[in-house]
């Protein structure tokens, strides 16, 4: 009975060791991969250089330096924008301002025009009456020139004024006038003559 104890035991620990036989067969094979031996892996683990890191700490973008950088780009953008509508804000107020501007002097300009206009008129009526009254005036003395010697009336027309001799012999009957014509200076009557007819009187013959 012992025996047979015995015997299973050794077959146990032959098993074992077989077990363990071949997993130390199977980690020598994966040392072996590629022709490389043990030895072999150790050595170039020796002399392989300190593998570097492709880029620092300090250069790595983190997304809360991309957040910063892209709030920091929006905030430029936003000042910009707020320093465009500031400008825009400006030349409008600037615009309504002269628009205001010429809008007052349009209607100061409007109001002069129409005072100006109410003034002709004014002066218009009030020349209208005065050329009425001077005409009323010369066809009351032409009458009393028409009942006056031609001899005393030619004397009388050298002495007054060109417009008003004018006014005169152009309201007298034309046989009147005609008749006074004898006893004017021929640079008088000429004079006359221009006034009526309203034709400017050459220097030389002044």
């Amino acid at each position: 009975m012992k025996r047979g104890r015995i015997v299973l035991i050794q077959i146990f620990v032959v098993a074992v060791l077989l077990v363990k036989m071949a997993a130390v067969g199977e980690m020598f094979n994966l040392f072996r991969m590629g022709g490389w031996t043990l030895w072999e892996v150790e050595t170039a683990l020796a002399q392989a250089p300190a593998a570097k890191p492709a880029v620092t700490a300090s250069a790595v973008s983190t997304p809360k330096d991309a957040f910063d950088d892209g709030l920091k780009k929006e905030r430029d953008l936003y000042a910009v924008l707020e320093q465009r509508r500031k400008e825009l804000d400006s030349r409008e107020a600037a615009l309504k301002a002269e628009e205001q501007r010429l809008s007052s002097l349009k209607e100061e300009i409007v109001e002069k025009i129409d005072s100006l206009k109410t003034l002709e008129q004014k002066l218009n009526v009030t020349a209208e009456a005065q050329k009425t009254e001077e005409n009323k005036r010369f066809k009351e003395l032409a009458k009393v020139f028409e009942a006056t010697p031609p001899a005393k009336v030619g004397p009388v027309l050298e002495k007054l004024d060109l417009k008003t001799a004018a006014g005169i012999t152009m309201n007298m009957k034309k046989d009147k006038a005609g008749l006074i014509w004898g006893y004017l200076s021929p640079q008088r009557a000429v004079e006359i003559t221009r006034e009526i007819t309203r034709a400017p009187i050459p220097p030389s013959e002044q």
